[in-house]
């Protein structure tokens, strides 16, 4: 079946910066009066887009690779949530967290390009819509379409709200970036790999801290070790010098003992002797 025209013509005035949206809608609905009156009056009905939903649709035209990145991580999520995978869903969800964060800057970036204004308020509304078409099917269909004209919002597991968010035709609900299932299971099993690439680096670098703290704590047992060995070796000397001496003090002990008797014999002797003279002396 044959394309809606004014698909190719919506995806090309949503492409230009809101401020141009009007008065090049007119020109186009004008252009086409002539030969298509009923596609004139659809034209001129398409309705200009929010600042968020330009930004969107700037990724969509312009960031394909990261957008498929984030809605591909979006139908993991959903297979995780049904799967009840806490610990897949756990990693997915900070996976999610980054990639839209990132997404959402760059969508400022080419805003900034266009002279969008695109304050923080309107970033929020970048995110969410994008975490919207993560958590939706339909809702990626919409995004994907190029032609988003109001921000989207996930509210708990409810279908994101489509009403009056697409201008012309319904998505028929294939991403305009398309991808395979091998790609998609390549691209899971690259994401999966790259986590065990950085746990294992993780797990290496705290196993090398661990090292090397064993290693200095080793280190630092050898060395005090060796400095109680010294220092037991040196006591042991000192004892033994001190035994030495000790002995030979123990063995000039007895001659000790006969000297000191025989000076207190001789001082003995020595003073009864005075005795002695003092008494004759006074006779």
């Amino acid at each position: 079946m044959a394309e809606d025209p004014l698909i190719g013509v919506a995806w090309e005035l949503y492409d230009l910066p809101p401020a141009r949206f009007t008065a090049e809608r007119n020109a186009r609905a004008k252009a086409v009066k002539g030969e298509d009156a009923a596609l004139a009056k659809r034209i001129s009905q398409l309705r200009r887009a929010s600042a968020p939903a330009w930004i969107v649709g700037q990724l969509v035209r312009h960031r394909s690779d990261r957008l498929t990145q984030v809605l591909e991580l979006g139908a993991e999520l959903r297979e995780a949530q049904q799967d009840l995978d806490a610990r897949t869903l756990a990693q997915l969800t900070r996976d999610r967290r980054a990639l839209t964060a990132a997404l959402a800057k760059e969508g400022a970036s080419l805003a900034r390009q266009h002279e969008v204004n695109a304050p923080s308020a309107v970033l929020d509304e970048v995110s969410q819509t994008l975490q919207a078409a993560m958590a939706d099917a339909d809702a990626a269909a919409a995004v994907t379409s190029g032609r988003l004209i109001r921000a989207l919002e996930a509210v708990g597991f409810d279908p994101v709200d489509l009403t009056d968010a697409v201008a012309g035709p319904a998505p028929d609900g294939s991403p305009a970036p398309e991808s395979g299932g091998d790609e998609l299971a390549a691209r899971r099993a690259r994401r999966a790999a790259e986590r065990a690439v950085k746990n294992a680096e993780q797990t290496l670098e705290r196993l090398r801290e661990k090292l090397a703290d064993a290693r200095r704590r080793a280190d630092e047992h050898d060395r005090r070790e060796a400095e109680l060995r010294t220092r037991r070796d040196e006591l042991r000397a000192e004892l033994e010098a001190t035994e030495r001496a000790l002995e030979r003090l123990h063995a000039a002990g007895p001659a000790l003992e006969s000297e000191r008797d025989d000076a207190e014999r001789q001082t003995a002797e020595a003073e009864s002797a005075l005795e002695d003279a003092r008494r004759a002396l006074e006779a």
